[in-house]
């Protein structure tokens, strides 16, 4: 497989509950397993040569208290045989010595990183972590690929309450690549680290005067990849496969990234769906840009995906969507626990597609799809079309503006059905997401094509759940009325009220093609 740098990380803030995990706000217990402990980390490293000496760091904070301590770790870092772990910019290590012995996950979260930590002995990756990063090795085992040797000096600086300021790590490292080579490497480096929000302010006066002592700021975020060194850096493509390939790989990354935040219980639905949608409309909109075999292929696991995050994302919005309108509602047309059966059955229905979401994400077609999608992430099946100019990309957009006009054309013929104005509404996705891909071309006209669209898109995406609302309601408030001493009557308020929303939204869709 190609690989390059140009992954990055996914975001995430809670174990996946599929997992059985409870989360407090400092730590996830998983149920029968091992304890994980999450904190931000945030720190800045620095590059020092093996004679630096430390500046006197105690006269920064008078009040503080400076406590050093000694400490003697041995690490062993593991990835995949592709490196996937790094090309996502994480690490995970099992690590004896010091005070937090165990295994150590690091993630990106923005310019700091994430760390769980797992106190298991276990001399193989711990199943909660494993399972965590199935989506991000592919189902790829993992092995040992570097082992780090750190001697390490710390000072820790606390405030009188006995708060964690700062923490200051000067290590002496030895590491050795467990690659065919076994090559061996050795450097020193210092770490500072924030132990509250209180010490910022500290840590970048420590900053500053490490600087002034010699230190450099250190580019690699890990002794990892100070240890194998950098990952091959991707040529960047041009012209039109250029445009399209930073709009394509955006998506791909988003799409990995949602399957680290969906596995960690992040609300990461609807992103992830957006951004499976935006790779379907690309390749729609640019079909002669891409070979036709893989991109029908890739298209078909799009669907399959979008349906499954679909399933529970819609569920959400309807279930918001009707508890506000039976709230709404003068109190004497509402008769009977209507809010409580709408949330009852509709968080029953979402209960189930969400663990048909989870169970696929841990099935071999998923897997799959991931893979596949790196695939295209890297390495595009682009056709002799890809080599046209940058500017070619105006064409397809105006294109696919055409075909959004027309659809509302369609919906607007005497007779015309819902189905014509959900035709239109996918149209203006596609619109828009081609606008939005060709930005860097046009600047300014795709910036307000984008802005008519979603406008447009708001009003047709209303329509549409006012669609399925109708459907809903007509199916609960059936059931109610089956029910001994119950009725349907507050259901049908409420659809009665939906189809006028639906009917005025269409009005104001067609008014604003007009």
């Amino acid at each position: 497989m190609i690989q390059d740098d140009r992954r990055t990380a996914g975001r995430a803030t809670c174990l996946d509950r599929r997992l059985g995990l409870c989360r407090s706000e400092s730590t996830v217990t998983l149920k029968g397993w091992d304890m994980i402990d999450e904190h931000l980390e945030r720190e800045d490293k620095f590059e020092v040569a093996a004679d630096f000496v430390l500046p006197d760091v105690a006269n920064l904070a008078p009040t503080a208290r400076l406590d050093t301590t000694s400490h003697q770790l041995e690490a062993t870092y593991y990835d995949t045989s592709e490196s996937h772990l790094r090309h996502s910019g994480m690490s995970l290590r099992k690590r004896k010595g010091g005070v937090d012995d165990g295994w150590h996950l690091k993630l990106p979260s923005g310019d700091d990183r994430v760390e769980l930590h797992s106190d298991s002995k276990s001399s193989i990756v711990p199943r909660e972590l494993s399972s965590l990063l199935l989506g991000i090795r592919r189902g790829l085992k993992l092995g040992p690929i570097a082992k780090v040797s750190t001697t390490r000096q710390s000072l820790r600086l606390t405030d009188p309450s006995g708060t964690l300021l700062v923490e200051i790590a000067d290590d002496s490292v030895d590491a050795v690549a467990l690659d065919e080579d076994a090559t061996a490497s050795a450097w020193r480096e210092i770490e500072v680290e924030l132990g509250s929000t209180d010490g910022a302010e500290l840590r970048a006066a420590i900053g500053e005067q490490l600087l002034a002592a010699g230190a450099r700021r250190s580019l690699p975020r890990s002794k990892l990849a100070t240890a194998l060194g950098p990952l091959p850096a991707a040529t960047p493509r041009e012209r039109l496969a250029g445009v399209i390939d930073d709009y394509v790989q955006a998506q791909c990354i988003a799409v990995m990234e949602g399957d680290l935040g969906l596995r960690r219980d992040e609300n990461r639905i609807h992103p992830t769906r957006v951004a499976v949608r935006r790779l379907r409309s690309t390749l729609r909109v640019f079909p002669k840009v891409f070979e036709s075999a893989p991109a029908e292929l890739l298209e078909a696991e799009l669907v399959w995906y979008a349906g499954l995050l679909g399933s529970v994302r819609d569920l959400d919005v309807q279930s918001e969507r009707l508890a506000s309108q039976v709230a709404a509602l003068p109190g004497e047309l509402v008769l009977g626990p209507v809010a409580a059966d709408i949330d009852s059955t509709l968080e029953g229905e979402r209960a189930k597609a969400l663990q048909r979401l989870r169970s696929a994400m841990n099935g071999k077609r998923y897997v799959a799809f991931l893979a596949s999608l790196e695939q295209w992430r890297v390495a595009p099946p682009y056709t002799e079309t890809a080599a046209k100019k940058s500017s070619t990309v105006v064409k397809y957009v105006d294109r696919a503006e055409r075909k959004l006009y027309k659809r509302l054309d369609e919906a607007n013929e005497p007779g015309a059905d819902d189905e014509r104005l959900h035709r239109a509404r996918k149209a203006g996705k596609r619109f828009r997401y081609a606008a939005e891909l060709a930005t860097p071309v046009m600047g300014d006209e795709a910036a307000t094509k984008v802005k008519r669209a979603k406008k447009l898109q708001e009003l047709l995406g209303e329509h549409q759940d006012s669609v399925v609302s109708v459907d809903t309601l007509r199916r609960l408030g059936a059931r109610a009325g089956g029910e001994p001493g119950r009725n349907g009557f507050t259901y049908g308020v409420l659809l009665g009220l939906e189809l006028q929303r639906a009917e005025a939204t269409r009005d104001a869709v067609l008014n604003l093609r007009r």
